[in-house]
């Protein structure tokens, strides 16, 4: 039995676009107008949870505010910044994802991020290019939770057996490895675990959507033992 792939579940940050430089540099801004101390392996360690997992840890930190405050902040900030700076593709992101679009291929945002944010980015990215966006704030529990890509598997009408997703992060990789769709891992500022079911990509660069299919169906018919 053949599973021809008809969808692809792309993470945003570090996975779509190269925005975890300007999450640490938002999170550390914060964490000092407030004389809380957070460096750059703080953000590392928050890389793929979600906001309000955070916000907690800034406030843990020294953060005089709630989680709900720290949230908007962190959000506001994050907007103004793509918007100001654009939106920082992630290599060979953008030929791809027009690879997909010109295919046929369905294409959703799955992201533990959420509001003008996220916004901000899609409005960036060509018109239409998401049938799905599935945000941090739709879902009670965040990744590694599965819930967030099962939603967005339901709401394309599709199967799991029939989607390949994306992620850079741990938390991203054990959502996408429970969802039962076909791992991608494109390791970024983080280490992932080890894990022979992933497959692992050192890059997009050069990716077509033709390479993803073959991935995919080979995953799906059961080489679970992908590598790299």
């Amino acid at each position: 039995m053949t599973h021809p792939l008809k969808a692809v579940l792309w993470d945003l940050d570090g996975t779509l676009v190269d925005s975890e430089g300007y999450w640490i540099a938002t999170e550390s801004e914060i964490a000092a107008e407030h004389g809380a101390d957070w460096d750059e392996s703080d953000g590392l360690a928050a890389v793929g949870l979600p906001l309000a997992s955070t916000a907690e840890r800034l406030i843990g930190r020294g953060v005089r505010s709630t989680v709900g405050s720290v949230i908007v902040e962190m959000i506001t900030r994050m907007q103004a910044r793509v918007q100001r700076e654009g939106v920082p593709y992630r290599p060979g992101v953008p030929e791809l994802m027009g690879d997909l679009r010109a295919r046929g291929i369905r294409q959703a945002l799955v992201t533990m991020s959420y509001g003008g944010y996220v916004e901000a980015v899609v409005d960036g990215m060509p018109g239409g290019i998401f049938d799905v966006v599935r945000t941090g704030d739709t879902v009670e529990h965040g990744k590694p939770d599965p819930r967030i890509y099962r939603d967005a598997v339901s709401m394309l009408g599709l199967e799991a057996a029939h989607c390949l997703a994306i992620e850079d992060s741990p938390s991203g990789v054990g959502a996408i490895l429970a969802a039962g769709v076909t791992p991608v891992a494109v390791p970024f500022m983080v280490n992932l675990p080890e894990d022979e079911r992933l497959v692992l990509l050192p890059s997009l660069v050069g990716v077509e959507a033709g390479h993803l299919d073959l991935i995919h169906q080979r995953w799906q018919g059961g080489a679970r033992r992908a590598g790299h």
